[in-house]
């Protein structure tokens, strides 16, 4: 089959689009914007080359078991399928992250879990266009693997990233043995999806589970992301305003970023949108600011320390010079179309972040703000990536 006919184009689409939006939402998530987004790239690179890794390993464990243990392809295949391939797979879409958790960049698992969802998206669609290649129903599959394998796919290398997070701030042996559970978690949940799918024909139930499987992991991704958003609040509690050059108000401003956009749209409509993204931007450096500070604190490695310590510096001199770019009418005119205290609007910001576990003081927003700127599957499944005799894996 050609990949140029149009009606080939589409499962195309759909095997790249789906999962690309996927991991689009997931870093959405991170109101902080603290990991740097070129390690999002990187570990995306990294999760592309872990395909072809991860095909020779997978290759040559289905040669060991046909020509020098005497299996037949058909039983070998299975136990690559769901043995095998799940363990070399997620070893494989991990090795970025291990890179990643070194740098300075990397701030806490709220990283991890998205930089391992880049990975294991990455590694998804590379897989889904290799399985394209053979199938009778192109459409078909694509879908089917977009809200199925390629999710599971993001989720299990998100366990890892997550993992990977934890250890980096962790301390003696629990440390470790958190990454083990993650590495152990995320193998078991790649092989349980392949069993479930390669376990015989593709029935609607075996289908719905897969799907099941798949968004259900974007659920339990998206739950490890607000639960590492909940922990650094609490950072950011105890470090902004500790001599760190952040008013307790600004503070405050920076623990509501998750009505961000409610808030700084008068400012669009009043002053631009180039001057919103000045503010939202000032507001996301002082939260880098309290996280990095945290972070550096936390830090075991002399060298590491010392590099998030001079990322305080520079994210101090960063945070200056924006708030003299902001400039005092702007944010005098934002403290005064903003409702006091008390007002409806207050109230159903309360109830929905309470609602979400996430409620904060009523305070108001952009008063000590405004003071300081003065100063400035066959179908479905999860193939492993190696030939497949069938004509459709």
């Amino acid at each position: 089959m050609t990949w140029l006919t149009a009606s080939f184009l589409v499962p195309v689409a759909v095997s790249v689009g789906v999962p690309a939006a996927f991991l689009y939402f997931v870093r959405r998530l991170d109101l902080y914007a603290s990991g740097g987004f070129a390690l999002v790239v990187g570990c995306f690179v990294a999760g592309l080359l872990a395909f072809p890794l991860s095909f020779a390993a997978n290759t040559g464990a289905l040669r060991l078991m046909t020509l020098g243990w005497g299996l037949s392809t058909a039983v070998a295949l299975l136990a690559v399928k769901t043995s095998v391939a799940p363990l070399v797979e997620e070893v494989a879409k991990s090795l970025g992250l291990v890179y990643a958790v070194r740098r300075p960049d990397f701030t806490y698992f709220v990283d991890g879990a998205i930089f391992g969802f880049a990975a294991g998206t990455a590694f998804a669609i590379i897989e889904n266009l290799f399985y394209l290649g053979n199938a009778r129903d192109p459409l078909g599959m694509a879908v089917n693997r977009a809200f199925s394998t390629s999710l599971m796919h993001g989720t299990a290398s998100a366990l890892v990233g997550v993992a990977l997070g934890r250890l980096r701030f962790g301390h003696g042996r629990q440390r470790f043995a958190a990454l083990l559970v993650g590495w152990a978690s995320a193998m078991a949940l790649h092989m349980a999806f392949n069993r479930l799918v390669n376990s015989g024909p593709l029935t609607p139930a075996h289908l719905a589970g897969a799907i099941a499987i798949g968004i259900g992991g974007v659920v339990l991704t998206a739950a490890c992301i607000f639960w590492g958003l909940r922990e650094e609040r609490a950072w950011l509690r105890e470090t902004l305003g500790l001599g760190v050059g952040v008013s307790a108000g600004e503070a405050n401003v920076v623990h509501r970023m998750a009505d961000i956009d409610t808030l700084l749209a008068p400012i669009e409509q009043h002053f631009g949108a180039e001057r919103r993204k000045q503010v939202q931007r000032f507001l996301q450096l002082q939260a880098q600011l309290g996280l990095k500070t945290k972070g550096a604190a936390l830090a075991a490695d002399p060298k590491l320390r010392a590099a998030l310590e001079a990322q305080v510096a520079d994210l101090q001199a960063q945070t200056d010079a924006l708030r003299r770019a902001v400039g005092l009418y702007c944010m005098s005119y934002v403290r005064s179309i903003l409702p006091d205290e008390g007002e409806p609007l207050w109230d159903r910001l309360n109830t929905a972040l309470a609602q979400a576990g996430t409620a904060e003081p009523s305070m108001n927003l952009w008063q000590s703000l405004a003071d300081r700127t003065g100063s400035g599957a066959t179908d479905a499944g999860s193939g492993p990536t190696l030939p497949d005799p069938r004509p459709e894996a």
